[in-house]
């Protein structure tokens, strides 16, 4: 790599530190384990919470409800959350897009259009890797995106959502 150019930015001979602020927004993308008796739940589940909505592709439609009502829809199962920061941009990106998924409900699809899938996508729409590059981009089943997002940099907690909890 070659330095191309320089610029002076600030005028004078402070050499301290400078804070650069950069406003942040959450999102929580909620992995639950798996479910042998739940059609297609057989490899686990994946849910993501945007501003004040959670967006889960079940099977048989992909619909929108409250934090609290889906922690206790699923508390028969262990989940794990992964808090990321997102800029508000982002975040508006990323609700827009589930927003659209939601009203136009595609059918589901374990390949392209289940509910690891969408919301591998979406946070791959703003920059956030969500699948392992070594392998296919199709399917992403919730373990892999347990696994690539939880090595985020932009993760900043794991939330434990426990059975019967």
């Amino acid at each position: 790599m070659e330095l191309v150019a320089t610029k002076k930015l600030t005028p004078s001979t402070d050499k301290s530190v400078k804070t650069v602020t950069v406003q942040r927004e959450y999102v929580e993308v909620i992995v639950s384990d798996s479910r042998i008796i739940s059609k297609g739940s057989q490899w686990g589940h994946t849910a993501i919470f945007v501003n004040g909505k959670v967006y889960s592709r079940a099977h048989e439609l992909y619909f929108t409800t409250s934090y609290d009502d889906y922690v206790k829809r699923n508390s028969y199962r262990d989940s794990i959350g992964l808090k990321l920061w997102v800029t508000p941009k982002e975040r508006e990106t990323i609700q827009k897009e589930l927003d659209r998924r939601v009203a136009i409900n595609e059918p589901y699809s374990l390949f392209s259009n289940s509910c690891s899938s969408n919301v591998a996508d979406v946070l791959e729409l703003v920059g956030i890797l969500a699948h392992d590059p070594r392998w296919i981009p199709f399917p992403v089943p919730p373990a892999e995106l347990l696994a690539v997002v939880g090595k985020s940099k932009r993760m900043v907690e794991r939330i434990p959502h426990p059975k019967g909890g």
